[in-house]
């Protein structure tokens, strides 16, 4: 939590505040907290997903882990003042243990200081990894080592089994390239006097221009002079991570390589837990601080053009250049078959990139950020370009972040979805970038790709006027119900989603096809049946822009639909929110023999109720990017259908007080959302007859912060308020 200034006696009527101020009084657990210049105490409700976000997926990061890493409740949350990452022996997604990883790239990194954290470890034996580790800023669009990595405490080693001090015995290390590029480290141990899992004990490292100090409760116990130009990695912004790891290939850190040998969860249900209880940063005269919503563009942004009117645009070298990976220019990059060409006659300005793609083989090129740009501002925005050619090859173009992955979306002739006429003309194609999957725009690297399949024959293409439009207002429907595929009027009082219009229904990879309506209510339903040969099914409600529904956050709030079918297979029905896959995400399972909501698997349409309660915490109601999901991966399905989709009980909007901070001066500055207003209002003297006083003007959200100052005398004493209105 960030340090709240308090001057000229002003105050500041927030949560923030009120938490930050009762902090700064409070008797700390640990060190005292002077010089303290960024920190999160935890003490909050729940997780602050404005600092913090998560690595998903079992596929092993590097080590061959044996856990799903997830962004569920189940394996992360907030108790009693505590971070918990809980590690469980659990089917899920193929992996036979769940955990979380959790980071904060693109939230907040540093450079230079002395970060530490008071951690009370699980019981490792054997099989759990839990650590408190840091990578370079630049991670992935630089792979690792070359990015550079920093672990301030790791625990469960094979070591330490074999010496019989597992709950003792922990290691700091750093990893990197030397100057012919191959891997090194440094690795540094230490025993502890005591079992690490029975209490709290505080793990730091100090880093300046010239040194790298690892300690254990104030005890250093490893140290690196990181003056040597091949440590150049060591000289950038890292951001923190914290995660329970289990197991891995053979070999790896734990010397567990099966999942039989994790003792530590013995059977299925049984967990471990990790519990931080704050983590702070602490300055020295070299500190930098970065923080993701102080470095988010706005407005325009221009990837390639020259006449649209932009805030901000790229800067190109080759690539090549000395620090190229620490700075924050682009490169463009063919990666395969695309050889420059004469230009063409650009469709703007003076340039424009033209390539020439021999036939047989595939092509692909991509615009590449070595350091993220983040682009929140802009998930609900516009990909906009220009392109010709006369092929009619398959295309595809993608967006690549840093903390999720990377998206494609199929670019085909006139007549599709996104696409142009293969007539050698130029044509403009704009693409709503909330149909990136699995993107997260806070560290966009690559900010534009294309690529395509061998063509038949060879070919030129032709790319220009590249640039990103900012987000739109997202729809927000409240005071009734807001129909998502219904055909009932009073379903759909509070708006609905057009199919064809705000978005569409989307079969993911072909796995499903149509099979004969048998509608529940009006004249059409969705009935579907796996396609021939995959053993997965999926699809959603997917809009363009994403949605605001905030208002059904309450005790009334319903996901409501008709559901039929009579096979066994198991599958699941979820809501997303964000564009991270596996992030503001949410599965409900529905498996024969436990089906909830009173489902029933007899062929027969059964209307089911999903309080919106049960979708939570995971998805945020107030960017919601796929309406409705089904998803199966136990095997095909013979048959589904649904209909009459709809969520009830909207209730009207409201004004609501945001929290905001005191800025140099007499200045408030709080977070917006787009489609929205602000006023920021004060009082001398609180209480329930309290005059409350509003300062203009107001303040029209667009997804960034904003702040206002008060004029007001040295000495006068205020409490202010920011109220956000619809």
């Amino acid at each position: 939590m960030r340090s709240i200034r308090l001057l000229r006696k002003v105050r500041l009527l927030s949560l923030q505040a009120l938490l930050t101020a009762l902090m700064a009084f409070a008797p700390d657990r640990g060190p005292a907290t002077a010089g303290v210049v960024w920190s999160d105490e935890f003490d909050g409700d729940v997780i602050d997903f404005g600092t913090w976000t998560y690595d998903v997926g079992g596929h092993g990061f590097g080590n061959g882990q044996f856990e799903h890493n997830t962004a569920r409740h189940e394996n992360s949350y907030i108790e009693n003042g505590n971070l918990v990452i809980e590690a469980r022996r659990e089917n899920y997604s193929g992996n036979e243990f769940t955990s979380a990883r959790m980071l904060t790239q693109g939230r907040f990194a540093f450079k230079y200081g002395s970060l530490e954290a008071r951690i009370k470890m699980p019981d490792t034996a054997n099989g759990l990894w839990p650590a408190f580790w840091m990578l370079g800023n630049n991670f992935s669009g630089i792979p690792w080592p070359g990015c550079g990595e920093l672990d301030i405490v790791e625990m469960g080693s094979k070591a330490g089994i074999q010496e019989g001090l597992q709950q003792e015995k922990i290691n700091c290390a750093l990893h990197f390239s030397v100057a012919n590029g191959d891997y090194s480290n440094f690795v540094a141990w230490t025993n502890a006097p005591v079992d690490l899992s029975l209490d709290y004990h505080r793990y730091k490292m100090s880093w300046t221009p010239t040194r790298i100090t690892f300690y254990l409760d104030d005890a250093p116990y490893g140290s690196l002079d990181i003056t040597p130009d091949y440590l150049s990695e060591f000289h950038q912004p890292f951001f923190p991570i914290l995660n329970v790891a289990i197991g891995g290939y053979d070999p790896s850190y734990t010397g567990v390589y099966s999942p039989a040998g994790v003792t530590a969860l013995p059977t299925p249900g049984s967990s471990a837990r990790m519990y931080v209880d704050w983590i702070r940063l602490t300055d020295n005269p070299d500190t930098q601080l970065y923080y993701g919503d102080e470095i988010a563009e706005t407005g325009n942004f221009g990837v390639f053009t020259e006449t649209v009117p932009v805030n901000a645009a790229l800067v190109y070298q080759t690539g090549t250049e000395p620090g190229f990976e620490y700075g924050t220019n682009a490169a463009l990059y063919p990666w395969n078959n695309m050889v420059e060409a004469a230009p063409s006659t650009p469709s703007e300005g003076s340039a424009a990139w033209s390539f020439d793609i021999a036939g047989g083989d595939w092509f692909g090129m991509g615009v590449f950020l070595p350091n993220f740009r983040n682009l929140k501002n802009y998930s609900d925005g516009t990909l906009h370009f220009d392109i010709k050619t006369t092929s009619t090859a398959l295309m595809k173009v993608g967006v690549k972040s840093s903390r999720a992955g990377e998206f494609w979306l199929p670019l085909g002739d006139q007549t599709a979805e996104f696409g142009f006429a293969r007539d050698g003309g130029w044509h403009t194609v704009s693409i709503p970038l909330n149909r990136f999957a699995n993107t997260d725009f806070r560290t966009i690297h690559q900010i534009f790709m294309i690529a395509g399949d061998p063509p038949a024959a060879a070919l030129n293409l032709s790319i220009d006027n590249v640039w990103w439009e900012p987000s739109v207002v997202r729809p927000r429907p409240s005071g009734g119900s807001f129909g998502v595929y219904t055909e009932t009027g009073a379903h759909k009082d509070a708006g609905e989603f057009a199919l064809g219009v705000d978005g569409n229904f989307f079969v993911w990879e072909h796995t499903l096809v149509p099979t004969p309506q048998n509608p529940y209510e009006g004249g059409e339903s969705i009935s579907l049946q796996s396609a021939p040969g995959p053993t997965w099914f999926g699809a959603a409600f997917t809009p363009n822009v994403k949605h605001d529904l905030s208002a059904f956050n309450n005790p009334n709030g319903k996901l409501r639909f008709a559901l039929k079918s009579s096979a066994s297979t198991t599958f699941m029905v979820g809501m997303k929110s964000g564009n991270m896959d596996g992030v503001g995400q949410k599965w409900i399972t529905f498996q024969a023999g436990s089906d909830p909501y009173g489902f029933v698997r007899d062929g027969q349409w059964h209307a089911i109720e999903i309080p919106i309660a049960d979708l939570g915490p995971e998805v945020d109601l107030s960017e919601v990017s796929q309406l409705f999901q089904i998803l199966g991966t136990s095997g095909p399905i013979p048959g589904i259908e649904f209909d009459d989709v709809y969520f009830a009980g909207g209730a009207a909007l409201q004004t609501n007080i945001v929290s905001a901070e005191i800025l140099d001066g007499v200045g408030i500055r709080w977070p917006t959302s787009a489609g929205t207003n602000y006023t920021v209002q004060w009082t001398a003297q609180l209480g329930p007859d309290a005059v409350w006083n509003s300062l203009p003007p107001t303040r029209a959200g667009d997804g960034t912060f904003q702040s206002l100052f008060d004029p007001i005398g040295t000495n006068t004493g205020r409490f202010y308020r920011v109220l956000q209105s619809p």
